[in-house]
């Protein structure tokens, strides 16, 4: 039996404000995983912008952000290969088909991909019979079912999930619990949500900004 790595984000001192309003003043947080850990709070608190430093995406204006995986510390050019961010404000490329759109996610993540689970996760996504399609003829839900999928898909021990359940149907939110779920056991997942009664499942922590 495989044990699950000991995984942890430790962020200090965090300071980010936007014009004058402050969303982040010297706050702290630490993470620690494998399990699924809730961050909660009205619009504009900082639940994206937390999920965004986090990963890199965006410079903090102060403070520091740590990661390690069984003690080890990684430097943060480590940081994408670690860790993947699903969110309904990242674009998909509308002009391509989404089994070529696998093709390239397969191609960046390397052995990270997960293979081996694709077809089981495009059927249960609802999107088998959907991959020779374009994604720009997708609804908003099926196109947030393609944001999970490919978070889905990579192995890494980081996932970071920004209001995952949006503009999910029934079938859709299914394939999101099952997943979270089943997985919240061998890596580190950080589910933001201003509905954390539907979209935080089993919380092992909750922080509230």
């Amino acid at each position: 039996m495989t044990l699950a790595p000991k995984l942890e984000i430790q962020v200090e001192n965090l300071g980010r404000r936007f014009g004058p309003k402050i969303i982040f003043d010297a706050d702290n947080f630490n993470f620690k995983g494998p399990g699924l850990i809730g961050i909660t709070g009205i619009n504009g608190r900082g639940k994206s912008t937390l999920l965004k430093i986090v990963c890199g995406l965006m410079r903090p204006d102060q403070g520091s952000i740590s990661v390690s995986v069984n003690g080890l510390l990684l430097s943060p050019e480590l940081y994408p290969k670690t860790m993947v961010l699903s969110a309904p404000y990242i674009d998909l490329p509308e002009q391509i088909r989404l089994n070529e759109l696998l093709k390239l996610h397969k191609v960046l993540l390397g052995n990270r991909y997960r293979a081996s689970a694709e077809s089981e996760l495009l059927e249960s996504a609802g999107l088998f019979k959907e991959k020779n399609q374009l994604i720009q003829a997708f609804s908003s839900g099926m196109k947030q079912r393609v944001r999970l999928l490919l978070a889905f898909l990579s192995d890494v021990p980081f996932w970071l999930l920004d209001e995952p359940a949006s503009n999910l149907d029934l079938s859709g939110f299914d394939f999101y619990s099952h997943y979270i779920r089943q997985e919240k056991n061998i890596r580190l997942i950080l589910v933001a949500s201003n509905q954390p009664e539907t979209e935080i499942l089993d919380a092992n922590e909750m922080y509230e900004l």
